[in-house]
C-alpha cells in the first residue's frame, strides 16, 4: 500500500477501520477514522458506531498516513490498531514520524515520535510491542516506547524478510546477506545468510529455515512454525520464489512445490477457514492466489484485486478473505466490489458476476474435477450399502425363522430337513458331540475352484497390554468382498463363552497420512485393506489352555450373484504370554518406523476405552495442546502417524494414548485412550488447570450405546445362542430318572448321531432363550438403522 493515498484499511476483531486523511488548506492536514462490521442481511459493510472520529490535526504541516496495521501491545498483551504518521517539515530539514495506537475505540495514544533526514519507503513494517522497524541503505533500524531512541542493528544485512517468527521469546528477527567488509571483499568471500534476532543480538544460521541456494530466489516467505531445540531452530515455513513456485520447507529442507499461476510475489498469508488452512500468495499487479496447506493445491485464483484482507467478518468462529475490487475516496462512498469468502460456505460478493468471483487456474479445475468424482464415487458406494444391508436384514430374517422352525421340530420329535438356501456356510453351533478334533476345525463351505477368489488374510498378530490380549488379522481387498467394514467378524473359539469385543478399521487411512514430498524408498509397504481387531481379558484364555488358543474369523462374500459367509480359524500360540513377550514396543521406542509399529498403535487402540473430548476457545486461538502434552506428561509422537502421541509409565494401566487434532483456529479435538479411570480423572484435572479461563472443554458422543457396529451385535448373538442351546441340553439331559436305563445299540447311536438329534428341552429354558433371542434382534435391528440413517449424510 502506497504512503500517498488517502485511505487505509485494516480489520481488528472482525471490524473492517478505515483511515482517511484530509487536506481542509494547502497546509492543514486531518486524519479520521470510522468503524464498519458486515451485515449479512443487507451484504454490506456498514458504518457500525455511526460517527466519523477525528484522530490527528495539524493546521500548519502537511501530514500523511505511511503504514497502519495491527499489532500487540506487550503491556496489554492485547491486539491494537497502529498507525504510523509522516509530518512535513518546511524547507530540506527531512521528516518528523509519529507512531499512534487507538488505545479506546475515540482515542489514540503516541508511542514513539523522532525525525529522519530521509524518508522511509514501503520496507517498514510495524511489529510486536509496537516496535517500528525498517532499513535504509542496507542497516536495519527499530524504535519503539521501550528503547525511548531510535535504533540500529550492528549487522548489515541485504534484507530478504524482516518479521515475527513463532517463539515464546525473541519473536522479532530479521533474515539477509550480511555485508562484508572491504578487507573480505579484497579476499573474494561470499556474502553470508545470517538470522538476526533484534531483542537479544543472537545471530542464526539460516540453514534451519531455508538452505542458501533458495537465497537469491525466494521473494516472500512466511514462518508457519518455530521452535528452539539444543541451541538450533526447527521450523516450518513457505516461501514464494520468482520461478512462479511456492515451496514448503521442513527444518531448511524443500519437502513439497505447488506451482503457481502469477509472478512477482509480493507476500503471503493463512486463512484458517471452517474446513482448513488456506495459503494466500499476493503478487504485483493485483493478482492473488490461495492454495491448500493440505493438499499443498492451488485453490483459486483472483485478478485486478486492490486490497486483501482476513479477518472472521460474519462471526462464524473462523477466518474469511476479503478482497477488494476498488478504493473508496471518502466517507460517504459504501464499499464497493468485493468479495467476501473462504472457498466453502461463505461467499458475499457485491456488484460482481459468479463468474468472476473465482478466476480458477487449470490445476484449480483439476482438483475441482477429482473432487466430483470422489464425492460421486463416495454417493454410489453409499447406495450400494444400503442395497446390500436390506439384503442383509431379509437374510437375517430368513434365518431366524428356519432357525424358529428348527427349534419346533426339535420339540415335537421330528426331524428337520434344512432346505438348501440354508447351507451358505454357516457353523454348527448345536454340535456338542464333535471329538476334540472336530471342535478346532469349524465346518465351513469352501468351494475347491473358487479359493482364490476367497479373501485372504495377509497378516496376523496378538499382543499383550496389561491384563488383556489384543488380536489383530488384516485381510486383503478383493471384488468378492460384501462391505466388510461393517459385516466382518471375530470371535474366540476355544476356549468356548469368553467375552470379547471387535473393532473393524481400513487401511491405512486411521494410522498413515499422506506425507508431504516424495516417498521414502525405505518405508514399509503395509498392505492396505479390512482390517479386524479383537480384544479380550487374558486370564481366562491362559486358564483353559497355557499354550494356544483359537480366533474365528467370519466375513460375508459373494459370487455368482450370492451371498455367503466365509469363516477361517487362527490357531494363536499363548506360551510367549507367561514369559512375558507380546509386549508393544512402542511402549520403548516411539520412533520406530516399522509394520510392528502399525500394528502396536492398532493393538493399543482396541485395548484402550477411547474417550473424545472437544476443546473450543471463546475469544482467542486455543492453546497449544500437543506442545502441553510433551512438556507437562513427557508424550513423545508416534513416528507413523505424528498426530498420535503416547505417554508412557511404569504401570501399563497408566499409559496414555493422545490424538489431538485442531479442527480450527478456535476449536480442536482430543481423543484420549486409556484404561484406567482414574488415571484419565487426574489428566482431566490437570489439563482443566492448564486450559486458561476462555477455554472450555466437553466429552463428545462417540456413538457407543445402541448404534454400535453390526459386526458386535452378531458377535452377541453367535454368544447368546451358544450360551442358550447349551443351556438347553444341560437342562434337558439331567431331567430323566436316575432309574431309567436306556440300552442302545451302537447301530442306533450312529444313527442317532448322524441325524443331530437332541434330547427334550424344558419349556421355560426354551422360553428364556428366545427372550433374549429377540431382544437382541431387536437392538440389532435398531442399530443397524440407525447407522444405515447416518450414513445418508
Amino acid at each position: 500500500m502506497a504512503s500517498d493515498q488517502r485511505v487505509h484499511m485494516v480489520t481488528l476483531h472482525g471490524d473492517l477501520v478505515i483511515f482517511q486523511c484530509k487536506h481542509p488548506s494547502s497546509k492543514a492536514s486531518e486524519i479520521t477514522f470510522w468503524r464498519t462490521s458486515f451485515n449479512r442481511d443487507s451484504g454490506t459493510f456498514l458504518n457500525k458506531d455511526n460517527e466519523i472520529i477525528p484522530m490527528y490535526e495539524n493546521a500548519s504541516r502537511a501530514v500523511s498516513i505511511v503504514r497502519c496495521t495491527s499489532a500487540v501491545n506487550v503491556k496489554t498483551r492485547q491486539k491494537v490498531l497502529c498507525i504510523l504518521l509522516k509530518l512535513h517539515r518546511k524547507g530540506s530539514h527531512g521528516f518528523k514520524y509519529m507512531l499512534y495506537s487507538l488505545s479506546s475505540r475515540t482515542s489514540a495514544k503516541l508511542h514513539v515520535e523522532f525525525s529522519l533526514p530521509y524518508e522511509m519507503r514501503n520496507d517498514v513494517s510495524i511489529l510486536r510491542g509496537p516496535t517500528l522497524v525498517w532499513s535504509h541503505e542496507d542497516v536495519v533500524f527499530y524504535t519503539s516506547a521501550e528503547t525511548g531512541s531510535v535504533k540500529e542493528v550492528p549487522v548489515r544485512v541485504k534484507v530478504s524478510f524482516l518479521g515475527e517468527l513463532p517463539l515464546p521469546q525473541r519473536p522479532l528477527a530479521i533474515l539477509g546477506s550480511e555485508k562484508m567488509s572491504e578487507e573480505q571483499m579484497g579476499n573474494k568471500v561470499e556474502d553470508k545468510t545470517v538470522l538476526y534476532f533484534i531483542e537479544d543480538g543472537r545471530t542464526f544460521s539460516t540453514d534451519c529455515l531455508i538452505p542458501s541456494a533458495y537465497s537469491s530466489v525466494v521473494r516472500c516467505m512466511l514462518v508457519l512454525s518455530a521452535m528452539e531445540v539444543d541451541g538450533s531452530l526447527r521450523s516450518t515455513l513457505v516461501a514464494a520464489t520468482c520461478r512462479k513456485q511456492l515451496v514448503w520447507f521442513e527444518n531448511g529442507l524443500p519437502e513439497e512445490v505447488c506451482l503457481l499461476p502469477y509472478e512477482e510475489p509480493q507476500s503471503i498469508r493463512t486463512v484458517h477457514t471452517g474446513s482448513g488452512c488456506l495459503i494466500v500468495v499476493v503478487f504485483e499487479h493485483g493478482n492473488v492466489c490461495a492454495v491448500w496447506k493440505d493438499t499443498f493445491k492451488v485453490a483459486a485464483c483472483w485478478t485486478d484485486v486492490r486490497l486483501l484482507l482476513v479477518d472472521d467478518f460474519v462471526g462464524a468462529g473462523f477466518e474469511q478473505m476479503l478482497l477488494l475490487f476498488e478504493e473508496i475516496d471518502s466517507a460517504d462512498e459504501i464499499l464497493g466490489r468485493f468479495l467476501l469468502t473462504d472457498l466453502c460456505g461463505v461467499r458475499y460478493s457485491c456488484r460482481r458476476t459468479e463468474s468472476e468471483d473465482v478466476n480458477r487456474c487449470e490445476t484449480a479445475e483439476e482438483n475441482i474435477r477429482l473432487t466430483i468424482d470422489a464425492l460421486e464415487a463416495r454417493l454410489q458406494s453409499g447406495l450400494t450399502f444400503l442395497h446390500d444391508l436390506r439384503r442383509d436384514l431379509r437374510v437375517k430374517d430368513h434365518v431366524i425363522q428356519q432357525c424358529v422352525s428348527a427349534l419346533h421340530d426339535l420339540l415335537s420329535d421330528r426331524k428337520h430337513a434344512a432346505p438348501p438356501a440354508l447351507q451358505e456356510g454357516l457353523v454348527s453351533l448345536l454340535d456338542d458331540e464333535q471329538s476334540e478334533e472336530d471342535e478346532c476345525t469349524p465346518r465351513v463351505r469352501m468351494e475347491v475352484n473358487s479359493d482364490a477368489s476367497l479373501p485372504k488374510v495377509e497378516r496376523v498378530w496378538h499382543r499383550v497390554i496389561g491384563q488383556r490380549l489384543a488380536f489383530g488379522a488384516l485381510l486383503a481387498q478383493t471384488n468378492q468382498m460384501t462391505e466388510p467394514e461393517h459385516m466382518i467378524a471375530a470371535v474366540i473359539a476355544t476356549p468356548p463363552m469368553v467375552e470379547s469385543v471387535n473393532k473393524i478399521v481400513c487401511y491405512p487411512e486411521p494410522l498413515t497420512p499422506v506425507p508431504p514430498g516424495p516417498p521414502n524408498a525405505k518405508r514399509s509397504k503395509f498392505p492396505s485393506g479390512p482390517a479386524v481387531l479383537l480384544v479380550t481379558d487374558l486370564a481366562p484364555l491362559l486358564t483353559f489352555d497355557p499354550v494356544k488358543c483359537s480366533v474365528l474369523l467370519c466375513f460375508p462374500t459373494k459370487e455368482a450373484g450370492s451371498a455367503s459367509r466365509h469363516c477361517q480359524l487362527i490357531n494363536l500360540d499363548l506360551q510367549g504370554a507367561l514369559e512375558g513377550k507380546f509386549q508393544p514396543r512402542l511402549f520403548e521406542d516411539c520412533s520406530i518406523d516399522s509394520d510392528e509399529s502399525r500394528e502396536d498403535l492398532l493393538s493399543l487402540m482396541v485395548a484402550f476405552e477411547c474417550w473424545s473430548f472437544n476443546i473450543v476457545s471463546t475469544d482467542r486461538t486455543v492453546v497449544d495442546v500437543s506442545g502441553f502434552l510433551e512438556e507437562k506428561f513427557r508424550a513423545k509422537r508416534i513416528k507413523i502417524n505424528p498426530r498420535y502421541m503416547l505417554s508412557n509409565s511404569t504401570r501399563p494401566s497408566g499409559t496414555l494414548l493422545f490424538y489431538w487434532k485442531a479442527c480450527s483456529s478456535f476449536s480442536g479435538v482430543l481423543d484420549i485412550y486409556c484404561s484406567d479411570h482414574l488415571g484419565l480423572l487426574r489428566f482431566l484435572d490437570t489439563l482443566c488447570n492448564f486450559l486458561p479461563a476462555s477455554h472450555c472443554i466437553k466429552l463428545r458422543k462417540t456413538g457407543q450405546g445402541r448404534n454400535r457396529s453390526p459386526a458386535l451385535f452378531m458377535e452377541h448373538e453367535i454368544r447368546t445362542i451358544k450360551e442358550g442351546v447349551a443351556g438347553l441340553i444341560r437342562g434337558g439331559a439331567e431331567g430323566p430318572s436316575s432309574d431309567l436305563i436306556v440300552h442302545i445299540s451302537r447301530e442306533q447311536w450312529l444313527k442317532e448321531r448322524s441325524d443331530q438329534l437332541r434330547p427334550l428341552v424344558e419349556i421355560k429354558l426354551y422360553h428364556r432363550m428366545m427372550e433374549r433371542a429377540i431382544n437382541l434382534k431387536m437392538e440389532s435391528d435398531v442399530a443397524t438403522l440407525v447407522e444405515a440413517e447416518l450414513n445418508k449424510y
